[in-house]
Order: C-alpha cells, then sequence, then structure tokens
C-alpha cells in the first residue's frame, strides 16, 4: 500500500515541496510557449524548433492550459483547498504520460544516435579506426540516454507522488486549516487561556 509521504527530499515539508514542484512546471510551460512563439512567430530557432509546426502547436496549447491550472493549484496550496490541488495532480499526471512517451519514441523507437549524425558525418569518411571511435560515441550516447530517461522518469513519479501526498493530508486534514480558525473570537479565547492568574480566586 502506498502511503503519503511526511516530507519533501529529506528534509522540507510537503506544502513547500509541492510550492517548489509548482513553481518549476510554470517555468517550464512558459518556456515551452515562449520557444513555440520564437520559432512560429519570429522565426528565431529555440529549444522545439526541431518539432513539427503541429506538434510545437499541441504541445504549445497543453502548456498554455497548465499555466492556469498550476496558478489555481498555487491558490489552493495557500488556501489548503484540496479540490485546486487535485485538478494539478491530474494535470501534471497527463504530463507525466505525455512526456514518457515522448522518451520511450526518441530513445526506443527511434535511434538514439540519429542526433548525433552532423557530429559524426565527418567519422563515416574517415577510416576504420573512425569508424570505431564512432561506434563508441554511439554506444556510450545510447547509454546517457537511457540513463537520463531512467532518472527523469523517477523524478516525475516522485513529483506525483509529492503532490499525491499533499491532497491526501489535506483531505484528512493534517494540513488544512485548524479548527480554532474557524472560531470568530479566537484571539479573545487564546488570550483568555494566556492570561497568568493574579492571584487564588482569579477568575
Amino acid at each position: 500500500m502506498l502511503y503519503p509521504l511526511s516530507m519533501f527530499c529529506c528534509g522540507c515539508s510537503v506544502p513547500i515541496g509541492v510550492g517548489i514542484i509548482l513553481v518549476c512546471h510554470l517555468v517550464a510551460c512558459c518556456f515551452y510557449v515562449a520557444s513555440a512563439c520564437s520559432n512560429l512567430i519570429f522565426h528565431v530557432p529555440l529549444f522545439t524548433s526541431a518539432w513539427s509546426g503541429q506538434m510545437q502547436l499541441l504541445y504549445t496549447a497543453f502548456s498554455l492550459v497548465g499555466i492556469p491550472t498550476i496558478f489555481v493549484a498555487m491558490w489552493g496550496l495557500i488556501m489548503r483547498v484540496e479540490a485546486n490541488i487535485r485538478l494539478y495532480l491530474f494535470y501534471l499526471a497527463f504530463s507525466v504520460f505525455v512526456d514518457m512517451m515522448a522518451m520511450v519514441f526518441y530513445t526506443l523507437v527511434r535511434d538514439p544516435c540519429d542526433t548525433l549524425a552532423g557530429i559524426l558525418l565527418s567519422m563515416k569518411q574517415g577510416s576504420g579506426s573512425a569508424r570505431s571511435g564512432e561506434a563508441f560515441m554511439c554506444g556510450t550516447f545510447r547509454i546517457v540516454s537511457y540513463l537520463s530517461v531512467s532518472a527523469m522518469v523517477l523524478v516525475e513519479v516522485y513529483c506525483i507522488w509529492v503532490v499525491w501526498s499533499l491532497c491526501e493530508d489535506v483531505h484528512s486534514g493534517k494540513n488544512g486549516p485548524e479548527l480554532s480558525e474557524l472560531m470568530p473570537s479566537k484571539n479573545a479565547v487564546v488570550q483568555k487561556v494566556k492570561r497568568v492568574p493574579e492571584g487564588p480566586y482569579d477568575d
């Protein structure tokens, strides 16, 4: 059985961890939108310039949906609203699914060595030692690609676990507002409890 986390990264609280995840995801969404605008509107190649125009527009639309979802989740994090955070949890899970499908495609379906075609083009025209060097670089690049994909998948799944943990904590009341916050005269009650008695018959 999966249990909610009690802390984030062995030191921070779960709400702080969710806040870090939200900020990082917001930066990523804004970066993809800016990259698509730079490639398609201003014709300045950026990170997603190798993607097709349809793929850039599709992922830009997905990122634009994510930006208000993240802001809603931030408000839910501040006010401890479970519905807002759980809505972001669904969006995050779908984002991880899309990223995993893309990583599987570029590492298993398409040969990772294809991205080194420009670098290795001169080696293909060389001698046998050059071809051996090409094979070594290609094998090394494949291993690094597989390790990087595995690490990214673990990080993304951990982020889902952290957000889900906060949803469960808010649902059970661990990170939600205390009952004392609902008292209209909370300050007066607290002052009365904390007041030091002045004598044996003081009320």
